[in-house]
């Protein structure tokens, strides 16, 4: 009777410790950075916006977007540390002024519908965009003075990219919409004996640029109906068209100023080459800087658990 007592009792301790294993396990981290923890709790709540992908995709395509997401958050835990030990922080004006910049013309009440209809929580977003903007700082900080954009690099870079800085003909020109011919005859008539073509569009004509005397502003060829190409294209700077057709009514042009198709000179795009160079260098030494930051930090990572985690329609 004692010997069975005993193995029962035995039994149990064994079950016990079994069962005291397997929570063990289950609440041990996920990953481990320097002294951050995440379980996989945490993880899987971070790739809950995933989750309607990952049901469609099988096992080892499953594995790999999980994969790419680990590393991704294990940097995005790294910045959060460095951002920390620096004392960056996001302040709640900075907060509120990239929310109005994101919203645009929506209201507060109208983006927040947005966000629903798109799967995401309005708390989810803001941790997102406050990660995002404390990315940026974070960035601006480690680059900081390491960027230096010499004068020959720009003009090395415009020289091999000529292409992007050919400009077709161009014109500047006028307009004025009109209700029936015999109208644009009488203006014209005006217009020749040296009327002004902006005060008499901004009396006349019914255009919505009227309120600026009919400025089309700068255009090149195929912007505007092959109609009003044929006319302006052919028309002499300072010439006021015959009346022109169009389903709208009739228009009468004026071309101010005719530009050549050619090459815009490097001072005109120097500046803008330089900012593209220099974005481009600082996000390189951005990328160098975070595998460096990678690579000597200690990051333990729990594959067993991970490997285990699986999605299924189901869930």
């Amino acid at each position: 009777m004692t010997a069975i007592l005993l193995l029962r009792f035995n039994c149990f301790l064994l079950l016990l410790c079994l069962s005291l294993s397997g929570c063990q396990k289950e609440s041990s981290p996920l990953i481990e950075i320097g002294d951050r923890s995440i379980t996989l709790s945490d993880f899987r709540q971070e790739i809950k916006p995933l989750q309607t992908e990952l049901v469609l995709l099988p096992s080892e395509q499953q594995k790999l977007l999980l994969r790419q997401s680990l590393s991704q958050l294990i940097d995005q835990e790294l910045l959060l540390a460095e951002a920390q030990s620096r004392g960056i922080v996001i302040n709640d004006q900075e907060m509120q002024q990239a929310m109005a910049d994101l919203r645009g013309n929506y209201t507060a009440a109208e983006y927040l519908e947005i966000l629903h209809n798109s799967g995401q929580t309005a708390d989810r977003w803001m941790q997102q965009l406050r990660f995002r903007l404390l990315s940026s700082k974070v960035a601006a900080r480690v680059t900081s003075g390491k960027s230096l954009i010499e004068s020959l690099q720009v003009e090395e870079y415009y020289l091999q990219h000529l292409d992007e800085y050919r400009r077709p003909e161009q014109l500047q020109a006028k307009q004025m919409l009109l209700a029936t011919e015999e109208e644009a005859i009488k203006l014209r008539n005006r217009l020749l004996a040296g009327e002004s073509f902006s005060k008499l569009a901004r009396q006349f004509s019914t255009s919505p640029d009227h309120e600026n005397g009919g400025n089309l502003g700068l255009f090149s060829l195929g912007q505007f109906p092959p109609e009003f190409d044929k006319i302006l294209f052919t028309l002499t700077p300072g010439r006021v068209s015959q009346p022109v057709k169009s389903p709208y009514g009739i228009h009468l042009f004026l071309v101010d100023k005719r530009i050549k198709a050619g090459v815009l000179p490097l001072a005109e795009v120097e500046s803008t080459i330089r900012q593209q160079l220099q974005s481009a260098e600082e996000a390189q030494l951005y990328r160098q800087w975070l595998q460096e930051l990678r690579e000597r930090t200690e990051v333990h990572i729990d594959w067993e658990q991970l490997d285990k985690l699986h999605f299924n329609k189901a869930e």
